[in-house]
């Protein structure tokens, strides 16, 4: 979207603001959940070991990426591969036990997929949820440990970008960057809700062929 608003380079700063907006969107729609963790030692642990992988490939392959993110076709491709994925993922797990909850490895295998949607283009929900229905949770669960495993995820990338801050934010700056963060709340609470809805109506595929879409779209106009 940067580079079809015509954004000569990507702005750090404003990025940061709209990773703020998303994780807010995240707080407030699973607050109940967050609340209950301190009730949920096990699930807590598993999410601590799921975000192992997501920091060593996010810490390892940061500067690898960083060059990327001025590449909106590489988003384009990325979002086709998104789709393809998200569509076998919805046919593979038509069977899955509603009550299948995540497990040590099953949980390391969605922090690596957390991990890999740090390449730009990849939808990083749409991947951690495919791949936990692809070994084997129940739909809620794939939906609520991808967006509870996105808090500490959010949250390192906001803190290790906030160090590269360095120079302050002029006023007429700072109003738009918090416009941006509290139209991504919105917008995140809305999609948040559509995702759910989604996953939980055995329609995943539709998001896939979204995704195939809006990738075709950005190769055709980048």
């Amino acid at each position: 979207m940067q580079a079809l608003l015509g954004f000569k380079e990507p702005k750090l700063t404003f990025d940061i603001f709209l990773h703020i907006g998303t994780l807010a969107s995240i707080l407030i729609f699973f607050r109940k959940d967050i609340l209950a963790l301190s009730r949920n030692k096990r699930l807590l642990i598993l999410i601590a070991i799921a975000s192992v992988p997501t920091f060593l490939i996010g810490f390892f392959m940061k500067d690898a990426v960083e060059g990327l993110f001025g590449m909106p076709g590489v988003a384009g491709s990325m979002l086709v591969i998104t789709g393809i994925f998200l569509i076998i993922s919805a046919v593979f797990s038509g069977r899955n036990h509603p009550e299948k909850k995540a497990g040590i490895l099953s949980s390391l295998i969605v922090g690596t997929a957390q991990g890999i949607a740090i390449i730009p283009g990849i939808s990083r929900s749409g991947l951690t949820i495919g791949s936990g229905l692809l070994c084997g949770f129940g739909k809620d669960s794939a939906v609520r440990f991808s967006f509870l495993l996105a808090i500490p995820a959010i949250l390192g990338a906001t803190v290790l970008q906030i160090f590269k801050i360095g120079e302050g934010i002029a006023g007429n700056e700072m109003l738009c960057f918090m416009t941006g963060a509290i139209a991504a709340c919105i917008t995140g609470i809305a999609a948040i809700k559509i995702l759910i809805n989604i996953v939980k109506n055995n329609r995943l595929q539709f998001f896939g062929v979204y995704c195939i879409l809006a990738g075709i779209v950005v190769l055709i106009l980048i």
